[in-house]
């Protein structure tokens, strides 16, 4: 099997940290476009990491069941739509449910990723290819703010979900397009096949 693009990996890794934090420096403005408190927004963050917990849980089994690719590209359309709907809420409660969904989705990355790279990679390649990513992801928890801050100056906090909407639509399409299976052959025969 060819080896995939680094970048591809590092992107589905990093997005997950990215969604996290982009919208962090809006959140005043937030607050106060949905008429709700600073605590019930700052739950907005909070609710994420429980989503993403979930998501932790249940992906890899899902993997097992129906292969890696197509369960990168449902966790990814999850996170597409629910993104959108979170860049749409009228209300805090609405936020919070729409944040935990795409924490939900966007948790495949990070572990369908590392499930592809002990079923392609080995041992020092491996190590190797885990401290480059690793390396790549020092970085993100400082980007979503940065970029999150411009993008709220110039279309307000919404404009983070649009922004995060576009970005997961192209890493679709990249997956889709440069993601094989690479689900083992000898755990395969049990699986559906879900052509894409």
């Amino acid at each position: 099997m060819n080896k995939l693009p680094i970048a591809l990996l590092i992107a589905l890794v990093g997005l997950p940290q990215i969604s996290e934090t982009i919208y962090t420096p809006s959140l005043p403005s937030v607050a106060e476009n949905l008429n709700a408190s600073a605590s019930w927004v700052e739950m907005t963050l909070s609710i994420y990491f429980l989503g993403f917990a979930l998501g932790v849980l249940l992906w890899g089994t899902i993997s097992d069941s129906i292969g890696r690719r197509l369960t990168m590209l449902i966790g990814l359309l999850i996170y597409i739509v629910s993104t959108f709907l979170c860049g749409s809420a009228n209300s805090i409660e609405s936020l919070l449910i729409w944040r935990f969904v795409q924490a939900f989705g966007i948790s495949v990355g990070s572990v369908i990723t590392q499930t592809i790279i002990r079923d392609i990679y080995s041992g020092d390649e491996k190590v190797k290819l885990f401290s480059i990513i690793s390396a790549a992801l020092a970085f993100s928890p400082a980007i979503g703010p940065l970029v999150g801050g411009f993008i709220s100056e110039q279309l307000m906090w919404r404009g983070n979900f649009w922004f995060l909407t576009l970005l997961g639509t192209l890493l679709f399409a990249w997956t889709h397009y440069q993601l094989p299976e690479t689900k083992p052959a000898k755990t395969l025969k049990n699986s559906i096949d879900y052509p894409l």
